[in-house]
């Protein structure tokens, strides 16, 4: 049954693929070749998988994808509910591990040699369990419940994810920003929405929305302006729903809270290879 699924998964059509899976079909024959080479790697052979490399990634991605539990993925390939969880963490590693699926990270920012013109950045926010201690800073007052921030910072233009930081939900956005010591290079041009407001003490070449204030509104020229703004900034919520096909980064997030960064890194990184539609 496990041959079969996997089969004929793979026959299906690039959209039906990505539809199933979150990745294409390049994409993922990348990804199998990275989990057999590090099986080829092995010295020694040790317990047998219980699913071969191929299903190994389909596993993975479906996790992903679906966010269902073990048990039901368990179910489905016919494998206990533990082992799903050791297989998603060995094929998780193994693709963090081989460097070619991870984002262009902090140092592009500051790099002399590619100095971007603007980037900008964004906070979402992903629903989690009720931790068991400090359960305040877990608590987001403006989705009232808890939940974990995800940071990201994009080029504008190709819409590719720069970087990422992850932080409590109590966090503050501009806080966020400031605890993830993201180096930005002073000619490059910070583009944020009104929760980074007071960002231009820590970066000069800051662009944010305009306020209105209950005795001075906003005039016809700031509104344009911020209109404008709003333009601008369109291409990071677009990424925001890419990375929420992937329901993990939507449903409430059930596993170790430690390991939420990794996985951002690795589907933000898969996301950065889907093409941009226009």
């Amino acid at each position: 049954m496990t041959s079969s699924k996997y089969e004929r998964t793979l026959r299906l059509n690039q959209a039906q693929f990505r539809r199933k899976t979150g990745v294409d079909l390049e994409t993922f024959a990348e990804m199998e070749a990275v989990l057999h080479k590090r099986e080829a790697g092995k010295r020694k052979s040790g317990r047998p998988p219980a699913l071969p490399v191929g299903a190994q990634l389909l596993l993975t991605l479906e996790f992903w994808r679906e966010y269902r539990t073990s048990f039901h993925l368990g179910q489905d390939w016919d494998i206990h509910e533990t082992t799903v969880g050791r297989t998603v963490g060995r094929v998780e590693e193994a693709l963090l591990k081989s460097g070619r699926f991870s984002l262009p990270g902090k140092k592009t920012l500051r790099d002399a040699d590619t100095v971007f013109t603007a980037v900008v950045v964004d906070v979402s926010e992903v629903p989690c369990e009720r931790p068991d201690k400090k359960q305040r800073a877990w608590y987001s007052g403006k989705k009232k419940r808890h939940t974990m921030k995800l940071q990201l910072l994009i080029h504008p233009v190709t819409s590719k994810i720069l970087c990422v930081a992850t932080g409590r939900g109590a966090t503050h956005d501009l806080r966020l920003l400031r605890e993830s010591k993201t180096p930005i290079h002073p000619e490059t041009e910070l583009i944020a929405d009104a929760g980074y407001q007071g960002i231009q003490r820590q970066h000069a070449f800051t662009r944010t929305p305009k306020k209105a204030s209950k005795h001075h509104p906003l005039t016809d020229e700031q509104r344009a302006s911020n209109r404008q703004l709003a333009r601008v900034r369109l291409p990071v919520e677009h990424v925001i729903r890419r990375l929420k096909v992937f329901r993990i980064m939507k449903e409430t997030y059930r596993h170790r809270r430690r390991r939420f960064h990794l996985r951002v890194n690795l589907i933000a990184a898969l996301c950065n290879r889907l093409p941009i539609r226009t």
